[in-house]
């Protein structure tokens, strides 16, 4: 998917209550309310939600044009094509919004495993092994998706858990923000990770790349 359409919506708290937007799993069925007849196919956007003074700001990146949904006032919304030059710069201020994680193994004899958050900013030791942290998580990233950071000039902010219910289960994602200048090292894997996102839980709202220019 390529990105093309950047969309804000600004909501007040009882706007979002009467649309029934009460966990990040609702927010994630509403806004396919924005791509109407498009049910059974493949999601070609990404969502990031944020608290704001009395409300929530909701930004949506998506490969195809998107219609305002009838929860959402005429007044709160805002879209528009994404420039094909603004990804031709070299450096980026940047905001991540991630579910960043690590397997571990269920048992000794096992070779399934399960997710676990990871929270700590620097690589630790633990039972003998190296526990790999954000920073980490973060520059397995970059090399995967195209850029690179100063590791000791990003700031990394803990997110609230984000508790939903999907399909009548609870579930719970855990969040960490990355804030700081990236530089691009290659182009084409960079505006795949813009339009399709960076790490898990992309559907509940992590992943997205917000950006705004930094000096090349």
């Amino acid at each position: 998917m390529k990105a093309a359409f950047l969309t804000k919506i600004e909501i007040d708290h009882e706007t979002a209550y009467k649309a029934g937007l009460r966990d990040s799993y609702a927010w994630h069925q509403r806004v396919w309310d924005m791509f109407p007849g498009r049910d059974d196919e493949a999601r070609d956007f990404l969502t990031r939600l944020d608290g704001i003074d009395g409300g929530f700001r909701l930004l949506v990146v998506s490969a195809s044009e998107p219609s305002r949904p009838t929860w959402c006032p005429e007044p709160s919304w805002h879209s528009k094509r994404l420039p094909e030059s603004f990804l031709a710069h070299s450096q980026f201020r940047f905001s991540l919004v991630a579910n960043p994680t690590r397997k571990v193994r269920s048992s000794k004899n096992s070779k399934n495993g399960r997710r676990i958050p990871i929270t700590h900013r620097e690589d630790r030791e633990a039972d003998g092994k190296i526990q790999p942290g954000l920073l980490s998580w973060l520059r397995r990233k970059g090399d995967q998706h195209g850029f690179s950071f100063d590791e000791k000039r990003v700031r990394t902010v803990p997110k609230p858990r984000q508790w939903f219910l999907k399909k009548g289960a609870a579930g719970v994602h855990s969040g960490t923000e990355f804030v700081g200048i990236l530089t691009v090292t290659d182009p084409e894997k960079f505006r795949d990770a813009v339009a399709c996102g960076v790490g898990s839980a992309k559907a509940f709202g992590f992943g997205m790349l917000c950006l705004s220019l930094a000096a090349d």
